[in-house]
Protein backbone atom coordinates (compact mmCIF):
# COMPACT_ATOMS: atom_id res chain seq x y z
CA UNK A 1 0.00 0.00 0.00
CA UNK A 2 1.11 3.68 -0.53
CA UNK A 3 1.91 5.96 1.85
CA UNK A 4 -1.13 8.36 0.51
CA UNK A 5 -3.70 5.91 0.26
CA UNK A 6 -2.10 4.55 3.73
CA UNK A 7 -3.37 7.68 5.36
CA UNK A 8 -6.16 8.47 3.41
CA UNK A 9 -7.90 5.66 4.37
CA UNK A 10 -6.45 5.72 8.14
CA UNK A 11 -7.87 9.25 8.19
CA UNK A 12 -11.37 8.47 6.75
CA UNK A 13 -11.84 4.92 8.57
CA UNK A 14 -11.27 7.12 11.65
CA UNK A 15 -14.29 10.13 10.88
CA UNK A 16 -16.58 7.03 9.93
CA UNK A 17 -16.11 4.68 13.34
CA UNK A 18 -17.15 7.93 14.91
CA UNK A 19 -20.12 9.14 12.11
CA UNK A 20 -20.78 5.13 13.35
CA UNK A 21 -20.80 5.27 17.21
CA UNK A 22 -22.67 8.44 17.08
CA UNK A 23 -26.10 6.92 14.54
CA UNK A 24 -25.65 3.92 17.48
CA UNK A 25 -26.01 6.26 20.25
CA UNK A 26 -27.07 9.37 21.86
CA UNK A 27 -25.02 12.29 21.42
CA UNK A 28 -22.55 10.12 23.46
CA UNK A 29 -19.42 10.41 20.99
CA UNK A 30 -18.13 13.85 20.47
CA UNK A 31 -21.00 15.99 21.25
CA UNK A 32 -21.54 19.31 20.16
CA UNK A 33 -21.24 22.61 22.38
CA UNK A 34 -17.87 21.94 24.27
CA UNK A 35 -16.29 25.25 24.90
CA UNK A 36 -13.11 25.62 22.10
CA UNK A 37 -11.27 27.12 24.89
CA UNK A 38 -6.92 26.66 24.49
CA UNK A 39 -7.41 24.68 27.59
CA UNK A 40 -9.58 22.25 26.45
CA UNK A 41 -8.01 21.31 23.42
CA UNK A 42 -4.86 21.54 24.96
CA UNK A 43 -6.55 18.62 27.29
CA UNK A 44 -7.78 16.82 24.27
CA UNK A 45 -11.67 17.59 25.17
CA UNK A 46 -12.57 18.90 21.52
CA UNK A 47 -13.99 17.60 18.42
CA UNK A 48 -10.15 19.03 17.10
CA UNK A 49 -7.96 15.89 17.34
CA UNK A 50 -4.34 15.45 16.72
CA UNK A 51 -4.19 12.28 14.57
CA UNK A 52 -0.25 10.87 15.32
CA UNK A 53 1.52 8.27 12.57
CA UNK A 54 4.77 6.53 12.99
CA UNK A 55 4.99 4.50 9.86
CA UNK A 56 7.82 2.74 8.17
CA UNK A 57 8.26 3.47 4.68
CA UNK A 58 9.97 2.12 2.06
CA UNK A 59 10.94 3.49 -1.20
CA UNK A 60 11.40 0.87 -4.24
CA UNK A 61 13.26 2.38 -7.44
CA UNK A 62 13.81 -0.13 -10.13
CA UNK A 63 15.89 1.27 -13.09
CA UNK A 64 13.73 2.06 -16.16
CA UNK A 65 10.98 2.74 -13.74
CA UNK A 66 9.21 5.05 -11.94
CA UNK A 67 10.44 4.92 -8.05
CA UNK A 68 7.18 4.89 -5.26
CA UNK A 69 7.28 5.17 -1.79
CA UNK A 70 5.41 2.16 0.32
CA UNK A 71 3.88 1.76 4.02
CA UNK A 72 6.04 -1.69 5.35
CA UNK A 73 3.59 -3.73 7.42
CA UNK A 74 4.25 -6.95 8.28
CA UNK A 75 0.87 -8.18 7.45
CA UNK A 76 0.43 -6.57 4.00
CA UNK A 77 2.28 -7.39 0.86
CA UNK A 78 2.93 -10.98 1.40
CA UNK A 79 3.49 -12.58 -2.02
CA UNK A 80 5.86 -13.51 -4.17
CA UNK A 81 6.82 -11.34 -7.83
CA UNK A 82 9.30 -11.76 -10.45
CA UNK A 83 10.79 -8.92 -11.38
CA UNK A 84 14.24 -8.42 -13.62
CA UNK A 85 16.65 -5.58 -13.77
CA UNK A 86 18.35 -3.71 -11.05
CA UNK A 87 16.59 -2.73 -7.64
CA UNK A 88 17.40 -0.74 -4.84
CA UNK A 89 14.97 -0.32 -1.76
CA UNK A 90 15.39 2.05 1.19
CA UNK A 91 13.67 1.69 4.05
CA UNK A 92 12.80 5.15 7.00
CA UNK A 93 10.46 5.44 9.56
CA UNK A 94 8.23 8.85 9.46
CA UNK A 95 6.80 10.50 12.73
CA UNK A 96 4.20 13.15 12.21
CA UNK A 97 0.88 14.73 13.18
CA UNK A 98 -2.46 15.62 11.28
CA UNK A 99 -5.16 18.05 13.24
CA UNK A 100 -8.24 16.20 12.63
CA UNK A 101 -11.96 17.61 12.91
CA UNK A 102 -14.38 14.87 13.83
CA UNK A 103 -18.04 15.16 13.50
CA UNK A 104 -20.06 16.01 16.44
CA UNK A 105 -23.24 14.50 17.64
CA UNK A 106 -25.21 17.81 18.06
CA UNK A 107 -24.82 19.90 21.54
CA UNK A 108 -24.39 18.41 24.52
CA UNK A 109 -27.42 17.24 26.67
Amino acid sequence: MDLRTFIKTALLDIVNAVKDAQSETEGCFVPGGVNQTFESVKHGVSEIQVIEFQVMVEADETKGTEGRLGVVNSFIGAGISGKSGTETKQSNTLKFRIPLKLPTSGNIK
